[in-house]
């Protein structure tokens, strides 16, 4: 079977990111910042030339991939895959990140120390987070052999994934790999066997 050529991009800045606000499953506009990373973005794109863009069901991926596209001046359909949605933060989302430290100390202390064996009620686990990004990238690995895909998708699922793909225990992934910055992208050569 021929590699399906990946390109994973993390989404451009939300209003969210900037004000360092957990997101997850919510959603925030794109910050004025976020609107020009992902005008940058088209130079990328034009460089890739990819046959296929996949999204998250969330808005501020399909809002990148959509300014990107359109500064490129090419048009190409945007697939969307629940799979490829950030983490669920439950409670966290929209909070502050620096509020969430002070009314959640331990859960956000083991969120970032001890990923392997983080469990909060109404929040992803990384095992999970995993899986489910791991199985979206498969499918699209399966329907695209041989294609050049841009995925854009979220900060955490990149990092669970990227550790899969690159074998690392989830219980290093904080110190081993970094969550890609807003529109910074990691090209996988992906080949799936039946």
């Amino acid at each position: 079977m021929i590699p399906c050529e990946a390109y994973l991009f993390r989404h451009a800045q939300t209003q969210w990111n900037l004000e360092k606000r957990f997101q997850g499953q919510q959603d925030s506009p794109l910050s004025e910042l976020g609107k020009l990373q992902s005008k940058k973005m088209s130079e990328i794109l034009k460089v890739i030339n990819p046959e296929i863009v996949v999204t998250s069901t969330l808005d501020r991926t399909k809002e990148t991939a959509r300014i990107a596209l359109e500064a490129w001046g090419q048009e190409r359909e945007i697939l969307e895959m629940e799979e490829l949605k950030e983490s669920a933060f439950g409670p966290w989302e929209g909070m502050m990140i620096d509020d969430v430290k002070r009314d959640f100390p331990e859960e956000f202390n083991s969120h970032r120390t001890t990923p392997h064996l983080f469990e909060m009620e109404g929040v992803e686990r990384y095992e999970d987070i995993q899986k489910r990004g791991l199985e979206g990238l498969k499918k699209i690995a399966q329907s695209y052999p041989g294609k050049r895909v841009v995925v854009v998708t979220h900060g955490l699922l990149l990092l669970c994934v990227l550790a899969g793909i690159r074998n690392i225990p989830l219980s290093l992934v904080r110190e081993k790999i970094t969550i890609p910055d807003n529109t910074e992208y990691v090209r996988v050569d992906w080949l799936v066997d039946d």
